[in-house]
């Protein structure tokens, strides 16, 4: 099956959920009545997506033809998800202006598809000509998981961090996206809607509710299978998963993310200036095992803070996975080994630190225990990864779970092709209960990408 076709494991339809299940919400929607998330009487629109990363972003924008009202729910307070951007900013907080930027997760983006590509061509060609991603032409050194840079293996970098092409997707949706709004339970209604309840993503304050008024709703999931599955910080509760196939279920319990730590170190540039020839580096052994030059890689000559980006090993991150904020055994560790690696870099007079936790860096192994490839290629087929997986389905309702998990790649063509198969089926659906307009079936990527 093509990628872009739709996505496969459909569960078996569900039996009206019984009102003891609601959890005391009751058998009539209940609207959005005020709360962290804003005042007033408001309901779920059409299609609802958590999740601002790059999947939930594209997906967004590639539903916005469609004719159908959609909202983005995303935990934290910024877009991009693992392929997040920190900003340093000066005294003023968040309304300050921006001083410097660390990618703290991927890197850069790798393709291996010619540039004439139906799909990814027209993709890359509109974030480039939107000056969201440039080429990335600079020396890598050490063993480089991706390639080389050449006639088959093209780099691109974003000027502003890879959290800008998140923002730019979501900007060309136009959806409203809530931030710091994590989902908590998913209820289905015996008159097949259903009820998502949101809380505050950092915490302390009450959830609230936004539910369908009308069995006629998408909510895709995006994050982490096991968030998804309820074993994680952040797992869901409800009964959306009461229908689920017991093989869909194994297959997603199969799923495995590796761990790693990222460290931003931030230097003034009046003092300080990077030593090397190289951009980035790769190392196969000790906690350090990735440094880049990061303000170099992204061509930020105007920034005033000259940023250093570091990555652990795999092997860090799950021996010290119960290390909490602000991560200080994991800082100590890096500390000494780039030390030792990269003594004529003054890291103990860096200005300003930030230390990322990922707990889920990269899928290892995804949806039924089938491991992603670092250089697979869009035309090579799907590989036997569905894209999306759906997760329940009511009359009118359906529940789909996307991400690179579901894709044959974990980086940013496995979300892309996520976002493709996951809005193919939210078209199918929208077609067959009759919602939407005349557009929705022009899904691949358009000139206003």
């Amino acid at each position: 099956q093509a990628p872009g076709a739709q996505c496969l494991h459909r569960p078996q339809r569900l039996h009206p959920v019984r009102r003891r299940a609601l959890g005391g919400l009751g058998r009539r929607p209940v609207g959005l009545t005020g709360g962290p998330f804003g005042g007033g009487k408001m309901t779920l629109p059409q299609v609802v997506i958590i999740g601002a990363g790059m999947t939930g972003s594209l997906l967004a924008m590639m539903v916005k033809d469609m004719g159908v009202s959609v909202r983005v729910v995303e935990k934290s307070k910024g877009a991009g998800g693992r392929m997040s951007t920190h900003r340093l900013r000066g005294d003023k907080g968040r309304e300050g202006p921006v001083l410097g930027r660390a990618d703290m997760g991927a890197q850069y983006i790798t393709t291996r598809t010619p540039e004439d590509h139906a799909i990814l061509g027209p993709l890359y060609g509109s974030l480039l000509s939107a000056g969201v991603l440039q080429p990335f032409h600079g020396q890598v050194n050490g063993p480089n998981p991706y390639g080389a840079a050449g006639p088959e293996v093209r780099h691109y970098t974003a000027p502003l961090g890879l959290q800008a092409v998140a923002e730019h997707f979501l900007k060309q949706s136009g959806a409203e996206v809530q931030w710091d709004a994590a989902l908590r339970s998913l209820v289905l209604q015996p008159e097949g809607g259903v009820i998502v309840e949101l809380g505050s993503g950092s915490g302390g304050q009450e959830p609230v509710a936004l539910s369908s008024p009308e069995p006629l709703s998408v909510v895709v999931l995006t994050q982490p299978v096991q968030q998804v599955l309820g074993s994680s910080k952040f797992g869901l509760g409800g009964n959306f998963m009461q229908g689920v196939d017991p093989g869909l279920s194994a297959d997603l319990s199969k799923v495995e993310y590796s761990s790693r730590f990222a460290v931003a170190f931030y230097f003034d540039a009046s003092q300080f200036s990077w030593p090397h020839p190289w951009t980035a580096h790769y190392f196969d052994k000790g906690d350090v095992r990735y440094v880049s030059h990061d303000s170099g890689k992204r061509g930020a000559s105007e920034e005033s803070m000259v940023s250093i980006v570091v990555h652990s090993g795999v092997p860090l991150g799950i021996e010290l996975q119960d290390d909490t904020a602000p991560y200080d055994a994991a800082a100590a560790r890096l500390r000494t080994d780039l030390e030792q690696k990269l003594p004529e870099i003054p890291w103990a007079k860096a200005a300003s630190v930030k230390v990322q936790k990922w707990l889920y860096s990269q899928v290892y192994k995804g949806i039924g225990a089938k491991r992603p490839s670092p250089d697979w290629v869009w035309d090579a087929g799907d590989g036997g990864f569905p894209g999306c997986v759906e997760l329940f389905r009511t009359e009118g309702t359906l529940g789909l779970l996307a991400g690179d998990a579901m894709a044959p790649a974990s980086n940013f063509e496995g979300c892309v092709f996520s976002a493709f198969r996951a809005a193919e089926a939210v078209r199918a659906h929208l077609q067959r209960v009759g919602a939407g307009g005349g557009a929705a079936d022009g899904l691949q990527p358009k000139s206003d990408l």
